[in-house]
């Protein structure tokens, strides 16, 4: 048996992270529209991922925790679920958004995040920059939503300071209440907006 070296170690570690980070890209979806149920098809369009195999064994493997899987008639759907405490396979969603997402003036939003010391909110970009349908005036759409019981004003501090940059960000502050009752209000408003972005 030949013996193992550490760069045979390696070259596995490297090819389970590119597994793992193409698995990972299937979620992105499901992060985009959490409120939307999806066929196998539907995935493998929006991921551009051409195999079936590969894309029902993935989705099978985040249906134990992640996404819940269901028959309707002779069709497997998959949506979001809320119940899941398993919030890091997102963020690694968003982050393969992220690195594809090189339209986005990462300055920009890095400074304003620099300006807020507080640890737990939601940082949203919307409007243009987020359906990369921005033009050279376009301003950047952003919306932080912060726990009910934290103080408004460090995050508008920062946002204002975001008015001064190039392109000027236009940003608004919400409670996680307030956000969800703009999105289960009937009438369109910016929080249906950010969702649909």
């Amino acid at each position: 048996m030949p013996k193992q070296t550490k760069s045979n170690k390696m070259d596995r570690t490297i090819q389970k992270n590119g597994q793992l980070k193409k698995e990972i890209a299937l979620l992105i979806p499901f992060i985009k529209y959490p409120w939307k149920d999806f066929t196998l098809t539907e995935i493998k369009e929006l991921t551009k991922n051409k195999s079936h195999h590969y894309v029902f064994e993935a989705l099978d493997k985040f249906a134990q925790k992640i996404i819940k899987k269901e028959m309707r008639g002779n069709t497997n759907i998959y949506k979001l679920n809320e119940r899941t405490q398993i919030l890091d396979y997102f963020i690694m969603g968003e982050l393969s958004i992220k690195e594809k997402s090189t339209h986005l003036p990462i300055k920009v939003i890095q400074q304003i995040q620099e300006k807020i010391k507080e640890a737990h909110y939601t940082f949203i970009v919307t409007g243009s920059y987020a359906q990369n349908k921005q033009k050279a005036n376009s301003d950047l759409d952003i919306a932080i939503i912060i726990p009910n019981e934290k103080s408004k004003k460090p995050f508008e501090i920062a946002l204002k300071e975001g008015e001064l940059t190039i392109p000027e960000v236009h940003g608004f502050v919400f409670t996680e209440e307030e956000f969800y009752q703009m999105l289960i209000n009937n009438e369109f408003n910016f929080g249906k907006e950010c969702a649909k972005n």
